[in-house]
């Protein structure tokens, strides 16, 4: 509960606070934006006015003498579809008449040139101007040059710039700033059709005090923040404002997500740790059986190799009185033969209670699979379950493992054991009257494939689970130990593996073991 307290207190504390900085942040934005602007325009007016006096100062033009074919040459080499003057450019002389103009037929406003205070002004102080071309008609901004010879005007150059869009970035929509330029006298220069919020008188006296302090200013009945600075050269002003309600909404906006943010964020924490929680404590409780487990199967071992070790001095008696039974001849009676089938059990029972209590380091060699196959094999068939299943087998030779024969032989015994003792009691039970026990060993690429198949129905779906688990019996016979010797087996060799498959009518074991490089 505190967390989330803190969660929705925290945005609402620091909710002023934030305001506060976002509009300082604001401000120093559109101050930067004004002087970056301003400097770009000034900059730009600048190459306007040296392009104009470089070829002011040309000594061959000579306004006061007319424009003869040279000086129109001039002219046109120089200015002929320019880009620096989208409106284009014309030669006037001192008393406002035209001489020459790209393109011919250029506007140079409603009222005669000489009429104008910027061109008495230019005239009488021969310096260049930045300004409307006509007072009365907006829009229009001109870069003026005059021409002095001896000490006099007698000619001016003016190059026009057509619209504010060539100017100045105009908004976009509602959400974009606003720029206003204003004139050295204060009139506004651009946009050439100004919203009535800049349509205010002594628009320049409030703007200028955002030169030096960005805040603030109220036009009209709206509350605007905005910032300001001079066109370097120029002594005009450029202005960039914005909507102060609009901003605050934005910030509002801005406070609203960032508290469903940190709701999101908390309650997305809080979940994952109490999804980190719960999962903490299932590995803890898997640890512990884990570790229960571990305590059993150690006292399991050190049981299996007490009881395998009796029952080894106990068959090795009886080995001996069946050698000195088989010494007299009495080896083909069926008592004795039952007796060899048990004893040939309790020793493999034997030899897997050791295997499962001390696990034996492999001593690797080069083996071929065939070969460690037909040994299998030829234990296998002598058990008496086998008189009453079919092995059928198809084995390519040639394929060797580096591995340790050993426990491939004991592996490959007791898949082939499993699929023989399951296809007896199948065929004992009524089942299936005609037990199949398949063996398959083949290349695939890279690998030898070992394919153990039976049609004895399969193993109990119920037991999958644990088929691999050590003492987990899924029929009558055996004590569990088999297919984890085999994958244990198997595992020891390196990138080897074996997987179970449920087929149609019984179950397959899949060995899969690298062949050896050279072999490869």
């Amino acid at each position: 509960m505190l967390l989330w307290g803190a969660a929705f207190v925290s945005p609402i504390v620091t909710y002023r606070a934030d305001v506060k900085a976002a509009e300082g942040e604001l401000l120093a934005h559109l101050s930067d934006r004004a002087g970056f602007q301003a400097q770009a325009l000034g900059a730009h007016l600048g190459l306007l006015h040296s392009e104009l006096e470089r070829l002011a100062e040309h000594p061959s033009l000579r306004p006061e003498d007319g424009v003869a074919g040279p000086e129109v040459a001039l002219l046109e080499n120089a200015f002929s579809h320019t880009t620096l003057f989208p409106a284009g450019v014309a030669l006037v002389s001192s008393d406002g008449k035209r001489l020459w103009s790209d393109p011919v037929g250029m506007p140079l406003g409603r009222t005669p040139l000489a009429s104008r205070m910027w061109f008495r002004r230019m005239v009488t102080d021969r310096v260049a101007s930045v300004g409307l071309l006509d007072e009365e008609d907006g829009g229009l901004v001109a870069v003026a040059v005059p021409i002095v010879r001896d000490e006099r005007v007698v000619g001016l150059l003016v190059g026009e710039l057509a619209t504010a869009n060539e100017l100045l970035p105009t908004p976009r929509g509602k959400s974009e700033s606003m720029v206003a330029l204003l004139g050295a006298h204060g009139r506004i220069l651009l946009p050439a059709k100004p919203p009535p919020l800049l349509r205010q008188p002594e628009l320049a006296t409030r703007l200028r005090p955002l030169v030096d302090a960005p805040g603030a200013v109220t036009l009209g009945n709206t509350r605007l923040l905005g910032a300001a600075a001079f066109v370097p050269g120029t002594g005009m002003l450029l202005a960039v404002l914005e909507d102060e309600a609009r901003d605050r909404e934005l910030l509002k906006r801005r406070y609203l997500g960032q508290l469903g943010f940190h709701t999101a964020l908390l309650g997305g924490v809080l979940l994952l740790f109490t999804v980190l929680l719960r999962r903490s404590y299932r590995s803890l409780v898997a640890a512990e059986e884990q570790l229960r487990r571990q305590e059993t199967m150690a006292a399991l071992g050190t049981a299996s190799s007490l009881i395998a070790h009796e029952v080894k001095n106990a068959l090795n008696s009886m080995q001996a009185a069946l050698s000195m039974i088989r010494a007299k001849g009495g080896e083909t009676t069926l008592p004795v033969q039952a007796l060899r089938s048990q004893a040939d059990r309790l020793g493999h029972l034997a030899r897997s209670l050791l295997s499962f209590a001390s696990p034996q380091s492999t001593q690797r060699r080069s083996c071929e699979m065939h070969l460690l196959v037909q040994d299998a094999l030829q234990a296998v068939r002598l058990l008496p379950e086998a008189a009453d299943v079919a092995i059928e087998t198809t084995l390519q030779e040639g394929l060797f493992v580096e591995g340790d024969p050993t426990l491939l032989v004991s592996a490959v015994d007791n898949l082939m054991r499993n699929a023989v003792e399951a296809g007896a009691v199948a065929h004992d039970i009524g089942q299936q009257p005609t037990p199949r026990v398949e063996v398959r060993l083949l290349r695939e690429g890279g690998e030898v494939v070992l394919v153990v198949e039976d049609n004895a129905g399969g193993v109990p779906p119920a037991f999958e689970p644990r088929l691999w688990e050590p003492f987990a019996v899924g029929r009558s016979k055996g004590i569990g130990l088999g297919l984890p010797m085999v994958r244990t087996a198997i595992r020891a060799h390196d990138g080897g593996s074996v997987s179970y498959t449920r087929v149609a009518g019984g179950s397959r074991f899949t060995v899969r073991l690298p062949l050896e490089k050279m072999a490869s």
